[in-house]
């Protein structure tokens, strides 16, 4: 089912003003859903299984961070939303959440299209210099 505008209505009246502006500043369409999990670094993962949402569409992340990316995400939750596993990694026994914790917090920040940008500089010279006149006095 393609995203229409009686969904789109019917999500705002669901999650209310304040979320559907958030939800339309970030991943650009409305969805009510139900809070699956937050993971260590602050970002909410939801879930909807009405039949009217868009067929690999159902599960979304929320991140806590205003410039965000797919790398600060936990390799679990990362598997769960791109439907590797039904199950979120906070629903998971003991015995398998071994497979999912990283050792150290994985921080990296991915500063791509942010003001912490990486830009490089150029070692090289320039093939062309630019032009600088020189006036002279007029006799």
């Amino acid at each position: 089912m393609s995203s229409s505008i009686i969904r789109t209505i019917r999500n705002a009246y669901r999650i209310g003003f304040k979320e559907y502006m958030a939800q339309m500043m970030t991943i650009g369409d409305t969805k009510a859903g139900t809070l699956v999990g937050v993971d260590r670094f602050g970002n909410k993962f939801y879930e909807n299984k009405d039949e009217d949402e868009i067929h690999l569409r159902t599960r979304w992340v929320m991140y806590k961070e205003k410039y965000y990316d797919v790398s600060q995400l936990e390799p679990g939750w990362h598997g769960w939303l791109g439907y590797l596993v039904d199950t979120p990694p906070n629903a998971l026994d003991a015995a398998h959440t071994s497979v999912q914790k990283v050792p150290k917090p994985m921080r990296i920040h991915n500063g791509t299209g942010t003001p912490d940008a990486y830009v490089p500089y150029s070692t090289v010279k320039p093939k062309f210099q630019s032009w600088t006149p020189t006036i002279k006095e007029r006799v």
